[in-house]
C-alpha cells in the first residue's frame, strides 16, 4: 500500500560518472526507482527575463551536466532548444533525467473548473492533463519524460486531487517514467497521499527553497518551509529546491556575510555554498545558467563538503 511504499523510499545516493569530460555527478534514487541528479538545469523563457533566467542546456550537457528541467509553460522555444540540447550528445542521451512540468489548468474538472489567472487564461496551456503531456512531450521530440510534475495546485485542494489522477492515469499510459508536484505544501501533500482515490505517492516536490527562504515565514502556502521538506522526506518524497540562489525573488545569496564566509574557507563561490547546503540535505537543485563559467561551477559541487556547524549557521539564517 501506499504507507508501506512510502517506508521503501528511503533516499539512496550513488555516483554516476558522465561519459563526457566533467566533474562526477550524483544522483537521488526517487520513489519511482529513478535516478535523479542532484544538479540540474532549468530556465524559462529568455523573453521573461535577459540573463541567467535562460540556460545554454548544450554547454550544461557538454559539460557533464545530466539533470534537465523545463514545463509547458516556459515557452515552445525553450523546449524546443532543450530538444536540440538532447539531440547534440547521443552517446549520453540514456545518462541525462529528464523533468517538465504541467499546469493544473485543465478545464474538464468533474466538479468545476481548474485554477484561474496567470497561465491559465491561456487557452494554450488549458487542455486535460494527457493533451498537456502530449504537446510537451512532442515540442522536446520524446515519448516519455524521466519526471513529470504537476506545475502548481489548483484552485482547489479537490482539483488537485483531480488532476493528480489524471497524472496517475498518464503515468499508466506511459507518457512519463514519473509523476510528482510542485509548490505544494505539507498540509496539501497530506490531503493528497491520504485521499483513497490516490494510488502513486509523490516522487518529487518542487518548490523556491533557498539559504536566505526556508524557514517558516517565506514561501509556506507553497512549499518552500522547511516543514514542507521535513514532511517530504518523512513520506519518501524527494524534495527538489529552484531559485536555489534566490534569483527570482530578487534577493542575492552571494550578499549573506555567512555565506560569503563559508565560501572563502572552502576557496568556492557562494552559489556552490548554497547549493551544497541543499545537496548535504538530499535536497536536489535546479538552477538556470548560460555563462559556461557559471555552469562549471554549478555542477562541480562535490568535491567539498561543509561542516555541521557551517551547515547549522547557513540553516539558521
Amino acid at each position: 500500500d501506499k504507507a508501506m511504499e512510502r517506508i521503501a523510499a528511503a533516499v539512496m545516493v550513488a555516483v554516476i560518472v558522465g561519459v563526457s569530460a566533467g566533474p562526477v555527478q550524483q544522483r537521488v534514487r526517487l520513489n519511482s526507482g529513478g535516478m535523479m541528479p542532484f544538479v540540474n538545469c532549468g530556465g524559462t523563457s529568455q523573453a521573461v527575463k535577459k540573463g541567467d533566467h535562460f540556460s545554454n542546456y548544450t554547454e550544461f550537457i557538454r559539460q557533464g551536466g545530466r539533470g534537465i528541467d523545463t514545463a509547458l509553460t516556459y515557452t515552445d522555444p525553450v523546449n524546443i532548444q532543450i530538444a536540440a540540447a538532447l539531440k547534440a550528445y547521443p552517446a549520453v542521451r540514456s545518462e541525462i533525467f529528464l523533468t517538465t512540468k504541467v499546469p493544473c489548468c485543465a478545464p474538464a474538472l468533474s466538479s468545476g473548473t481548474g485554477s484561474k489567472g496567470g497561465f491559465c487564461d491561456d487557452a494554450e496551456y488549458n487542455g486535460t492533463i494527457v493533451q498537456d503531456m502530449q504537446k510537451n512531450n512532442a515540442l522536446l521530440e520524446v515519448n516519455t519524460t524521466d519526471l513529470t510534475l504537476l506545475h502548481h495546485p489548483c484552485d482547489t485542494a479537490e482539483h488537485s486531487i483531480q488532476r493528480w489522477l489524471d497524472l496517475e492515469a498518464a503515468l499508466a499510459a506511459g507518457l512519463t517514467k514519473a509523476i510528482g508536484v510542485s509548490n505544494f505544501n505539507a498540509d496539501l501533500l497530506q490531503q493528497l497521499i491520504n485521499d483513497p482515490r490516490t494510488k502513486v505517492v509523490p516522487a518529487v516536490n518542487q518548490c523556491n527553497h533557498a539559504i536566505g527562504n526556508h524557514n517558516e515565514s517565506h514561501s509556506p502556502n507553497s512549499g518552500g518551509d522547511d516543514k514542507t521538506v521535513a514532511f517530504c522526506q518523512a513520506h519518501g518524497i524527494s524534495y527538489s529546491a529552484y531559485s536555489p540562489l534566490e534569483g527570482l525573488s530578487g534577493k542575492n545569496v552571494f550578499d549573506i556575510p555567512q555565506v560569503i564566509a563559508v565560501g572563502k574557507a572552502h576557496n568556492v563561490s557562494g552559489a556552490q555554498v548554497a547549493f551544497r547546503w541543499l545537496i548535504q540535505q538530499n535536497i536536489t537543485v535546479v538552477t538556470a545558467a548560460n555563462n559556461p563559467a557559471y555552469i562549471a561551477e554549478d555542477i562541480d559541487v562535490f568535491n567539498f563538503e561543509l561542516t555541521p556547524a557551517e551547515m547549522a549557521t547557513l540553516s539558521a539564517i
